[in-house]
């Protein structure tokens, strides 16, 4: 049996705040390792296994359940916006995976931070009403068996 709508919307919804708190927790850890001068290897080395652990195969878990349901209609350029996000997150992690020198390391996190924030606000805000607002989607079956999107 699936969720409804509302919960599958609700579970994601609290998904993506677990994710926001987390990635934000691992950035600031990053951020102020540099700020003190240490090194930072570590640190960077944990926010890129996040990143590759959780937050990546979440955005690949979108592209395959939800993203096909508003690929036409009012939703659409939405979601075309959305996966040239997920593009540049990934490569925002590939150069975060090259970075040596501690500004590139800091600023580029703050800008996978950043990017993935405003990403959410237009998926909880915008793309989830809508899709559960058509009644031609059930939301809570595209969720069936997605652990990457509901945690």
């Amino acid at each position: 049996m699936s969720m409804s709508d509302e919960e599958a919307v609700a579970a994601i919804r609290t998904h993506h705040a677990e994710l926001q708190s987390d990635l934000r927790a691992r950035v600031t850890a990053l951020e102020n390792s540099v700020r003190r001068g240490e090194w930072h290897g570590d640190v960077q080395r944990s926010l890129l296994e996040y990143l590759d652990g959780e937050l990546l195969p979440h955005a690949s878990a979108e592209e395959r359940a939800l993203y096909p349901a508003g690929d036409s209609g009012l939703t659409a350029l939405l979601v075309r916006a959305m996966r040239d996000e997920h593009r540049s997150l990934i490569a925002h992690v590939s150069e975060l995976r090259a970075a040596t020198d501690a500004v590139t390391v800091a600023t580029t996190a703050a800008a996978i931070l950043a990017l993935f924030e405003s990403h959410l606000t237009k998926e909880n805000d915008l793309l989830l009403p809508a899709l559960a607002a058509d009644a031609s989607v059930d939301v809570g079956s595209l969720l069936a068996g997605m652990h990457e999107l509901v945690g």
